[in-house]
């Protein structure tokens, strides 16, 4: 994939991959050009990137942009598992059953049974809580879901729901295009219950996923996950691996 590089009079100082996600222009994977300081592509990030946000892995960046303004965000470990060939059966969900999560945001009586296991899984004082009312929450799910932030749904994408019909977890799955890296199937969101702890059913439809996903032809599956997150142990025991330990960070200024 073509790399955007960013200079001033001395040469190229910085390089990202572009993507436009929630409303908001990203310099993604940014890293120093061979040659310049952290400072000087700092510089340079925030005179011609106004308000942008931008992720990277390098901490000598993240620092020079927090020194010159930029404001740190998150640090998300980038975790992927390589999906082997001829992947077992698909696994048994019971009691519980897959549900397709609903194919747009403009009508909230279809999330209303979704969004209760999905707020009790980021609590407050949880890594991921989103403090966000029902409007919040659906702008949330609706870049994923029509698939501007991240590609297309996959089909490994459902909420599960218990005998008695109560929705207590869902995966969103999206196949994206950009960043060689890190592109391919991406679980974009993933949540349970806390009532639902020891069912095993996180695990189980992360496993569902993955079976899918072989059976469609692909060879590996991306998520990230908040740094202090617990959830990053039951990620490596699904055969996730640290791809990249990823800061986040939005430039000060209005975006051009």
């Amino acid at each position: 994939m073509h790399r955007t590089v960013l200079g001033d009079e001395q040469g190229p100082a910085l390089e990202y991959d572009r993507s436009d996600r929630r409303g908001g222009a990203t310099a993604d994977v940014a890293e120093i050009t061979p040659g310049r300081t952290a400072q000087e592509a700092a510089a340079v990030a925030c005179a011609q990137l106004p308000g942008w946000r931008i992720t990277t892995a390098d901490p000598s960046l993240s620092d020079a942009l927090v020194a010159a303004g930029a404001e740190f965000r998150r640090r998300a470990l980038i975790m992927q598992c390589r999906l082997a060939e001829g992947a077992s059966r698909e696994p048994d969900l019971r009691p519980f059953e897959a549900r397709p999560l609903p194919s747009t945001t403009s009508d909230p009586a279809l999330w209303a049974p979704i969004l209760p296991s999905w707020r009790a899984a980021f609590p407050p004082g949880h890594p991921d809580h989103l403090d966000v009312d029902e409007a919040g929450a659906l702008a949330f799910f609706a870049p994923l879901i029509d698939g501007t932030e991240m590609g297309p749904l996959h089909r490994s994408t459902c909420v599960v729901a218990d005998p008695d019909g109560r929705v207590g977890a869902g995966i969103v799955v999206n196949v994206r295009s950009r960043d060689a890296r890190a592109g391919g199937p991406w679980i974009s969101d993933i949540w349970r219950d806390p009532g639902l702890r020891g069912t095993g059913i996180g695990a189980r439809l992360i496993e569902r996923t993955q079976h899918q996903l072989t059976a469609d032809g692909f060879t590996t599956l991306t998520l990230a996950v908040t740094r202090g997150n617990d959830a990053e142990r039951s990620y490596s025991a699904a055969g996730f691996t640290l791809l990249m330990d990823s800061r986040i960070l939005v430039i000060p200024g209005e975006a051009g």
